[in-house]
């Protein structure tokens, strides 16, 4: 279990638009950096840039609703890998 307090930076948080707040569409999981859950200002920024109001998003588990595509592909993640490589082929 992380601690928030002792958490290294990269550490990454899901959240969506809650139920209400806008139309299903738009109720995608965007990734988010930990530090804006200790940020005290209004809007948080997503990683894929839109800006949210703190109070309209609902944090999710990793792995929960739709994801954002953008946020995905900006997480820096590990990179893939050719099985074929791997296999020696």
């Amino acid at each position: 279990m992380i601690v928030e307090d002792s958490a290294p930076p990269s550490v990454l948080v899901v959240g969506r638009l809650a139920r209400g707040t806008a139309g299903e569409a738009r109720r995608v999981v965007h990734v988010f950096g930990l530090d804006v859950t200790r940020s005290t200002t209004e809007l948080v920024r997503t990683k894929c840039g839109e800006a949210l109001s703190r109070a309209d998003v609902e944090w999710l588990a990793p792995g929960a609703g739709m994801p954002c595509e953008p946020c995905l592909g900006l997480t820096g993640g590990e990179r893939a890998r050719s099985p074929r490589r791997e296999l020696g082929v």
